[in-house]
């Protein structure tokens, strides 16, 4: 196999990271300063994933502006932009493209008369992955739109790391909102002006995925003094049950006594169901201990990027699993046939080779359906029992 050509990556670039986190925000257009191919694709991605963008737009670098620079018209597109749309917020990307030549965003942002809201992120896809664009996105986001009243919210929460709206988000919330507290802001799935302008008024930020969000929430700290939490994605009754009560004891509300449903009463998978989870690192820990809780952990484990810790990626998994970080699609092929998969719980990207391979394949990364909370535990395990695996054996 090569060690330098790589057959299929999962992971893509920064600008991709970028725009995904910035995709949900409400009233908010992004510009991308670079040839029309970056926004095609990216939007082309997302419109299969199930997202529903924000406007997004182009400069559509061509030769001319490559040789010569485009910050003039760059400039131009963000004035045309503003005085078309009335958006609050106006995101200027850069990308590989501009980046190399040297295209000053920061510039032409300045040098523009208008009356949104303009902020300008590098991006370019060469200077860091999906996951730094997550990360770097809404640290920016943080410390250069958040702001406070100064009007108390107690028992209000942030919602940090969270970047697609959908039913997961939903049931986020409302088993929140019956344990008595209520969110202000989700940074960034459906962020609003109004919201960003009250987030240093929150009692506690809640950090739900930690390679996105730790850093806005340490930027929160430091510019309003917010305490918060890291929680694990609520996947399963015991998980659920975690994650509100580290909530409430940050913000000092009694125990309670209110749902207790467990996963006891879940439907189990057979024994030697074989499974797979393709996702972000902060899925898979979720997964892996639901798995766990239904005493069938997962076999492999395929992550898009490096996890904050290995330690706590096995810890959940168990040692008898495989982890793959960023394998291209060759490996991922073995690993599937060499670990005898039945199942994969995964996404878009899997369904070829698992149509290729005869394994079944429950999306759990693109907002489709349930998959944490209480309902979502319950949806979960109906899906995964119904997916024994045929007496003669896996593919």
């Amino acid at each position: 196999m090569s060690e330098t050509a790589f057959r299929v990556p999962r992971s893509t670039c920064q600008l991709f990271g970028t725009i995904k986190a910035l995709s949900t925000i409400k009233n908010a257009i992004i510009l991308v300063h670079g040839p029309k191919g970056c926004v095609y694709h990216i939007n082309y991605i997302l419109g299969l994933r199930g997202d529903r963008p924000s406007e997004i737009f182009s400069t559509c670098l061509d030769e001319h502006d490559v040789i010569f620079g485009a910050e003039e018209k760059l400039t131009r597109a963000i004035t045309e932009l503003d005085g078309i749309f009335h958006p609050d917020f106006l995101f200027v990307l850069s990308c590989c493209a501009s980046g190399i030549i040297g295209e000053d965003v920061n510039a032409a942002v300045s040098g523009a008369s208008i009356r949104s809201r303009a902020i300008a992120i590098e991006s370019g896809g060469f200077e860091g992955d999906h996951a730094g664009g997550y990360k770097h996105t809404l640290a920016r986001i943080a410390s250069t739109l958040a702001e406070k009243t100064g009007e108390s919210l107690p028992f209000t929460i942030n919602l940090i790391g969270v970047l697609r709206s959908g039913p997961d988000l939903q049931e986020i919330q409302e088993i929140l909102a019956r344990s008595g507290i209520s969110v202000n802001a989700v940074l960034t799935a459906g962020l609003r002006k109004d919201q960003l302008l009250r987030m240093g008024d929150v009692s506690l930020n809640v950090v739900v995925c930690e390679a996105s969000g730790r850093d806005a929430a340490h930027v929160l700290f430091e510019k309003f003094g917010t305490p918060y939490v890291q929680c694990d994605l609520p996947v399963g009754g015991r998980a659920t049950k975690t994650f509100l009560e580290k909530i409430r004891t940050a913000l000092l509300l009694p125990h309670n006594e209110g749902d207790q449903r467990s996963d006891a009463d879940l439907p189990l998978p057979h024994s030697s169901l074989r499974i797979a989870i393709f996702s972000g690192p902060t899925r898979a820990i979720a997964l892996s201990r639901f798995l766990g809780d239904l005493s069938c952990l997962p076999s492999l484990i395929v992550l898009d990027f490096p996890p904050p810790s290995f330690d706590q990626i096995k810890e959940a998994a168990g040692k008898d699993c495989l982890i793959l970080i960023e394998p291209d699609h060759q490996a991922i092929h073995e690993a599937l046939v060499g670990q005898k998969i039945d199942l994969i719980l995964g996404g878009m990207l899997e369904r070829p080779l698992a149509t290729l391979l005869g394994i079944r394949i429950i999306d759990v990364m693109h907002g489709s359906q349930r998959t944490v909370g209480f309902e979502g535990a319950r949806i979960l395990a109906d899906l995964i029992s119904g997916s024994d695996p045929p007496e003669s054996g896996s593919s």
